[in-house]
C-alpha cells in the first residue's frame, strides 16, 4: 500500500465533469484524479453524485461537460471500448449471470480483451478458442484460489449476496485493469467475503493499478484509501488524506449537520 496522502504518477484523471437531469444537477464540476497503485476513495450521502460520477467515468452515462484522460488520452467511446482500455468495475447491485456456474461468468471477464466486438468473438471461438481457454481458465482458478471464491462449478444463483460480489471483483480482476472502479462492493457482504473483497483490491493495487472505491462504510473506506474525495450534492467539496477528511468541517456538514440546522 503506498503512503496516505502520496504523489503518484496520474493514470485516470476527470475535468470539470457534470451530469445533469432536467433542473437536477447530478454531478457539478467535478474534477479528480487518481495515480498508479492508489486508492482514491468516494464518499457522501445518498443523492451526492458518486455513482453518477462512476457511470460517467465508464461511459454507461455520457456526461453534459468535461473531459476524461486515461495515462494522458482521451479517454471516450462505449463502456465496452473503455473496458478494453482498462476500466473495469462493479456495480450497487452484482450484475452477474445467475444460471452460469461461477466458472462461467469469470471466464466472460477473462476473455473480454480478445473480443473487442461481437464479429471477433464468433470468428475467435473457431480460430484460436481453444488455444486461449487453457490459459483463460488457469488464470480464473488462480484468481479465485487467491480471493477464496466458494465453488467454480456452482450456479451463482446458489450464492448468498456477499459472495455475488466477491464472484463481481473476480470477475474484474481478471481483466487485468488499469483502473478498477468498485461501487459499494461491501454492501450485504459478510466477514469472509469482506475479506476477499479487501485482498482483490490489495491485489490490485500492488501490481500498480489504480482503484475507486465508493462505499457507504465510512471507516472501512478510509482504511483502504490513501486520498478520499467527499461529494456533496453534486459537488466535491474536500479532497485530502483520510484522516482530514474525517475531521474536517465539510464532513461534519455533510453528514451530521451544522448546530444551526439541528437547532431548526
Amino acid at each position: 500500500m503506498t503512503d496516505k496522502g502520496a504523489t503518484t504518477d496520474i493514470v485516470l484523471q476527470g475535468e470539470g465533469l457534470s451530469k445533469a437531469y432536467g433542473g437536477l444537477v447530478a454531478v457539478d464540476d467535478v474534477s479528480f484524479h487518481v495515480g498508479r497503485g492508489e486508492i482514491l476513495g468516494l464518499v457522501g450521502p445518498n443523492g451526492a453524485g458518486k455513482t453518477t460520477l462512476v457511470d460517467l467515468i465508464t461511459g454507461i452515462q455520457r456526461s453534459d461537460a468535461g473531459a476524461l484522460t486515461l495515462n494522458g488520452e482521451r479517454l471516450s467511446g462505449t463502456t465496452a471500448a473503455r473496458a478494453r482500455r482498462g476500466l473495469s468495475r462493479t456495480f450497487q447491485h452484482p450484475h452477474l449471470a445467475l444460471e452460469l456456474t461461477v466458472r462461467e461468468n469469470l471466464l466472460v471477464g477473462a476473455a473480454a480483451e480478445r473480443f473487442p466486438t461481437w464479429w471477433r468473438m464468433t470468428a475467435g471461438v473457431v480460430t484460436d478458442g481453444i488455444r486461449h481457454r487453457r490459459e483463460e481458465n488457469e488464470r480464473v482458478e488462480r484468481i479465485a484460489a487467491e480471493l477464496g471464491v466458494p465453488g467454480l462449478d456452482q450456479p451463482c444463483a446458489n450464492l448468498s449476496l456477499g459472495e455475488q460480489r466477491l464472484v463481481e471483483v473476480a470477475r474484474a480482476l481478471t481483466q487485468d485493469p488499469q483502473v478498477m472502479l468498485l461501487d459499494e462492493p461491501f454492501a450485504g457482504a459478510d466477514a469472509d467475503s469482506v475479506a476477499g473483497i479487501i485482498d482483490a483490491i490489495r491485489q490490485v493495487q500492488a501490481r500498480g493499478h489504480a482503484v475507486i472505491l465508493v462505499d457507504h462504510n465510512v471507516d472501512l473506506l478510509t482504511s483502504l484509501a490513501d486520498r478520499v474525495m467527499l461529494l456533496a450534492q453534486g459537488r466535491r467539496v474536500f479532497e485530502g488524506p483520510p484522516a482530514a477528511c474525517l475531521a474536517s468541517p465539510e464532513m461534519q456538514r455533510v453528514y451530521f449537520g451544522t448546530a444551526e440546522e439541528e437547532a431548526a
